[in-house]
């Protein structure tokens, strides 16, 4: 079982890497097309954070690993939210912006109960499950706010930019279609490898030890696929770039809640059992917590205290489903 637990870690090594080799190469190809930075970071740097998530789900659905594919959306959602923004606040006071606070934790909102409500409306066999047309439901709701987005950044005058995204995306501006071909097959490759050892071998390891896919798509799978957040979020609190953090990660779980539970059910209809519901209702007070913590201060900050007790909550979220 040690072994299984090795290949597991072995396994998110790949998909973290082959993540940013994916990126490397779509942000060098865009910037070859003359595409803004601003468009880079927004589309190819935002998405290709959750590709780990999007392998993971590809190869659950194929496998018919329903519960791993829905636990590793809404656990990464809840791990994004209190783990990794709680681990931010820890480092340097995370700044929320207003858009972030009266729009898009809303629209995660609405996204939440939607899920909510497509996952308790059909059946097939007897359970409840989200079917192969709910899921194109998600994937247009993916893109619809994508789409909007790019929209609400190009309405607004003076963005403000990663500029580490920016740093990187120049510096590789003169890699060669050659250099950009393989970083993309290596990419994709250990996207691959990874999801394929963290899928098999966390199933493995949950039978061994009597637990459930949906408490290891939760927990271990979802901590694992959130690493490039994790990291990113460390590496921009130590510069004190933080005012953009709350934004990604918004974003990220609306992405990670539509598309990958969409993309899943568009492959093999998802058995939704009644377990995910408290999970979702979690989500749903998370945030509403966010917004209120984000309100009751002047400077819209997160300081350390609340980064423990963000920590703290994610623990007891844990315990609560063990």
């Amino acid at each position: 079982m040690i072994w299984k637990i090795v290949c597991l870690i072995i396994g998110f090594v790949f998909l973290v890497k082959g993540a940013d080799l994916l990126v490397k190469a779509a942000s060098s190809l865009a910037k070859k097309l003359g595409l803004s930075e601003m468009l880079i970071g927004l589309t190819i740097v935002a998405l290709g954070t959750s590709l780990p998530e999007v392998f993971i789900t590809i190869t659950s659905a194929v496998e018919g690993h329903s519960d791993l594919i829905i636990g590793n959306a809404i656990g990464s959602c809840i791990c994004n939210f209190l783990f990794v923004i709680g681990i931010s606040c820890l480092i340097r006071p995370v700044k929320f912006d207003k858009r972030i606070v009266k729009r898009h934790l809303p629209i995660g909102i609405a996204a939440m109960l939607l899920l909510l409500v497509l996952g308790n409306t059909d059946k097939l066999g007897g359970a409840q499950t989200i079917t192969r047309w709910q899921g194109v439901i998600l994937l247009i709701c993916t893109l619809l706010y994508i789409l909007y987005t790019i929209y609400e950044e190009k309405t607004i005058k003076n963005k403000a930019i990663d500029e580490e995204i920016i740093k990187d995306v120049k510096a590789r501006e003169t890699d060669s279609i050659k250099r950009i071909v393989i970083y993309f097959i290596l990419g994709i490759v250990g996207l691959k490898i990874g999801a394929d050892w963290v899928v098999d071998n966390s199933i493995e390891i949950a039978k061994y030890y009597g637990l459930s896919e949906k408490f290891i798509g939760i927990t271990i799978v979802a901590i694992g696929t959130a690493l490039p957040e994790i990291i990113t979020g460390i590496i921009a609190a130590k510069k004190g770039e933080t005012d953009l953090l709350l934004g990604n990660i918004s974003g990220s779980n609306i992405i990670n809640l539509c598309l990958l539970i969409g993309l899943g059910a568009v492959i093999h209809p998802l058995t939704f059992t009644t377990d995910f519901n408290s999970s979702i209702f979690i989500l749903i007070a998370v945030t509403i917590l966010l917004q209120w913590l984000a309100t009751r201060n002047p400077k819209s900050e997160l300081n350390r205290s609340k980064g423990v007790l963000l920590i703290f909550l994610y623990g007891l979220y844990i315990v609560s489903i063990l």
